[in-house]
């Protein structure tokens, strides 16, 4: 990808963390609330916010026009993967979105995790492969000055992530649910 390319993933990426931090303090209530928005059309906040997930679908679907038009498909396995990714990863925050704090805790029936323990150990998992992946694979090929996560986390099962050579080669994760 350029540089443009990934500029315009950070904004929008950007754009989305703002929108959501204001939706959040948004009732229920004051959905049916009028909107002098033009994009609500003359109705409600909702009118405007389905709105801007149509306008948002349209263009999508515009692009992925253009992109077949200037046979620009992700045909490549690791544009594909890294497009799978973003939309895991937007899944497993749209099920998070609704909760309490206190629901973090709460235990699955199954396997007595919390949400908690799985975004923590999904997270870890994460954070563990891709920088072993950026320390043994890509290494001199990725910019020193690369955006970091810079998060501290730990998995239920495998204690605080320190560094790539945390995980032994032993471990049994045959239980993990990853």
């Amino acid at each position: 990808m350029g540089k443009h390319v990934n500029d315009l993933i950070e904004q929008l990426l950007s754009s989305l963390i703002e929108t959501m931090g204001v939706l959040s303090h948004l009732s229920d209530a004051e959905l049916d609330d009028l909107s002098e928005h033009p994009c609500a059309m003359g109705g409600t906040v909702r009118d405007l916010l389905n709105h801007n997930i149509d306008h948002e679908q349209m263009h999508t679907g515009q692009v992925y026009s253009l992109r077949y038009s200037l046979r620009k498909m992700q045909k490549g396995q690791v544009d594909r993967l890294m497009a799978e990714t973003l939309r895991a990863r937007a899944n497993l925050i749209a099920s998070l979105i609704g909760l309490d704090d206190k629901d973090l805790d709460a235990q699955t029936p199954d396997d007595n995790w919390t949400i908690r323990q799985m975004i923590e150990h999904t997270l870890y998992w994460e954070r563990h492969s891709i920088d072993d992946l950026a320390d043994t694979k890509l290494g001199r090929r990725l910019p020193a000055d690369r955006p970091r996560a810079g998060i501290s986390v730990a998995d239920p099962l495998a204690g605080p992530l320190n560094t790539p050579e945390k995980l032994s080669p032993t471990m049994d994760t045959s239980d993990d649910k990853r």
